[in-house]
């Protein structure tokens, strides 16, 4: 049996809890982090088959992480939640329907990644 895709949150949005039973109701395995600085060491340090940013009211912080992320570990899956436009192959919108969908594409191939291409 295959284990659970493991994915590091970094979020500290009012509505993180309902991202996370999201995720975690879709099967990953999820390991939240409030802030950023907490988080780096943490992803830097690999482990995780992907990093999920949600931007919040900080998307050039949240920016500036992720490049950060690209830059050192280049084949680190990973995804930044936010409400504003980025041009980045990473960005995807806040809505958390969009934001599952992209998960699910950004694990789909990941060995343990379940199936859930009917649900919305």
């Amino acid at each position: 049996m295959n284990s659970p895709a493991k994915i590091l949150l970094i979020d500290n949005t009012a509505d993180r809890k309902e991202r996370i039973h999201a995720l975690k109701g879709r099967g990953y395995t999820v390991f939240p982090a409030l802030k950023m600085e907490e988080a780096r060491s943490r992803c830097m340090r690999g482990g995780y088959d992907l990093i999920v940013v949600t931007a919040g009211d900080a998307p050039e912080q949240a920016l500036q992480f992720c490049d950060e992320i690209r830059r050192q570990c280049p084949k680190q899956a990973l995804l930044m939640s936010t409400r504003t436009q980025a041009e980045r192959d990473y960005a995807v919108a806040a809505d958390l329907p969009v934001l599952l969908e992209a998960v699910h594409q950004a694990l789909g191939h990941a060995a343990g990644a379940p199936d859930y291409a009917s649900a919305a």
